[in-house]
């Protein structure tokens, strides 16, 4: 099928015809999952916490409680995971198809740009956390990919636009390799108003990492608005601080921006 004949179908149909082969696919190979520990004194490298419901994200009850339904699966599934030394960890793999047999729910998911329901939405909050504590325990990002749409206006955000990784199975994965010489451990959590997360090593690696952002602007191009920014991770020895490249942005902006801070110019 043509990809213009295939952007007229429905979304739904459009996600079956995508899956189908996936899934025999899936169905059919054996999966070795990594193995899940329980380390007790390992050195906690990375945290984070994000909360399950944010103002200006509301959802209808009934799709708020189908995320965090996912999301509570999806942690059952990767919390424990454990990398070793050259191992690359797969959202794919791990998690598997967001099917209804497998325990996930239709749960808020975006349609050619339009909030809907699908299954297992909601699940990227946890691609989101686990994206962000791979990138501060060192971790080589293969594969990571991000809506091309600014959904919300900032609120209580604390870290760049764009720290965030989607997934959507088959077509877009996260993949973490574990370049160190020791394996790591992911540790996932769930309360009634929170999402927490740890990535774990054996000891302290003696480098920090923080997330920079450069060039954050919005512009207007024709009648819609885009922001855009780069990325960068920063390495902290102690002695000596070097620089990266992480990501680069440009999303197209579905809220109101006052006018006062949309450049004329092109980043």
């Amino acid at each position: 099928m043509s990809p213009p004949l295939r952007r007229r179908l429905p979304f739904g149909l459009r996600v079956t015809v995508l899956r189908l082969p996936a899934l025999a696919r899936w169905g059919m190979r054996s999966r070795a999952r990594l193995p899940r520990t329980r380390p007790v004194d390992w050195f906690t490298q990375a945290t984070r916490q994000s909360p399950l419901r944010r103002q200006g994200t509301a959802y209808e009850p009934d799709l708020q409680a189908a995320k965090e339904h996912n999301i509570r699966h999806v942690v059952a599934l990767l919390d424990g995971l454990e990398l070793a030394p050259g191992a690359t960890f797969s959202w794919h793999d791990e998690v598997g198809p967001p099917l209804r047999l497998r325990g996930f729910a239709e749960g808020p998911e975006l349609h050619d740009g339009v909030m809907g329901a699908g299954g297992g939405g909601g699940v990227c909050q946890v691609a989101n956390l686990v994206y962000w504590l791979g990138v501060h325990g060192g971790l080589e990002v293969v594969e990571r990919h991000r809506h091309g749409l600014d959904l919300f206006a900032d609120s209580d955000r604390d870290v760049p636009f764009g720290c965030g990784a989607t997934v959507f199975w088959p077509a877009m994965d996260l993949r973490l390799r574990n370049p160190h010489g020791h394996a790591v451990v992911l540790r996932l959590a769930l309360d009634h108003a929170h999402l927490s997360g740890a990535l774990q090593l054996p000891e302290d690696p003696g480098f920090r990492v923080r997330i920079v952002e450069t060039h954050h602007r919005f512009t207007r191009e024709g009648d819609e608005v885009f922001r855009h920014n780069r990325l960068w991770r920063e390495w902290d020895h102690g002695d000596l601080v070097r620089r990266e490249p992480l990501a680069e942005h440009r999303a197209r902006v579905c809220y109101p921006v006052p006018p006062a801070l949309i450049s004329s110019e092109s980043p």
